[in-house]
């Protein structure tokens, strides 16, 4: 399997340069992600990743907080550096009263006041629906009710699923290439 093997914009292809060029205006940041270069010599795919990541992180009625704080945690659950580090950078950006602390205080179960508690549920199910799947089968786990109860309507619990599988595939994905964390982004104590 390759590894590290970054395909930069000005190597690409022209059809891998357009879906650079939509990934970094949709974005808004001034170069593609490794997690996308590791993809960029196979359009066919890479515009695929883009499209899940886009249609469940970006796009859609959860809170783009809500998400990056979601995957970061599920990120250093499984030990994923190099997803933590891209959604502490998200939501640090979208938050700037977040720091690397509270990200990682909320990650081990503390609750922070600034979060509502709808916030703190959905954090909680999601995470334990990525991390363990089986789990929300069992009849005590009535995570949808949970979800309702804290004012998520049916389209939006959908959504918050979503992040479950996208963390996961996310995850596999920059685990199975090791892609190397971007600078200047935050880092995670290692």
């Amino acid at each position: 399997m390759k590894r590290n093997s970054l395909v930069a914009y000005e190597d690409a292809t022209p059809e891998v340069k357009a879906i650079y060029d939509e990934i970094m205006e949709t974005m808004g940041e001034p170069e593609v992600f490794n997690v996308f270069k590791v993809l960029g010599a196979n359009a066919t795919i890479l515009r695929a990743v883009w499209s899940m990541l886009k249609g469940t992180l970006i796009e859609g009625e959860i809170p783009p907080l809500l998400k990056q704080l979601i995957l970061f945690r599920i990120s250093v659950i499984t030990g994923n550096k190099y997803c933590e580090s891209l959604h502490a950078h998200a939501a640090c950006n979208i938050d700037p009263t977040f720091t690397y602390d509270d990200l990682i205080a909320l990650s081990e179960g503390q609750e922070l006041e600034k979060l509502p508690s709808s916030f703190r549920v959905a954090i909680e199910i999601v995470t334990e629906a990525a991390i363990n799947p089986k789990g929300i089968e069992d009849e005590s786990f009535e995570f949808e009710e949970e979800l309702r109860d804290e004012g998520f309507s049916e389209s939006e619990i959908d959504e918050l699923m979503a992040q479950a599988y996208f963390g996961v595939m996310m995850s596999l994905i920059t685990d199975a290439y090791e892609i190397p964390l971007e600078s200047p982004l935050p880092v995670p104590a290692l």
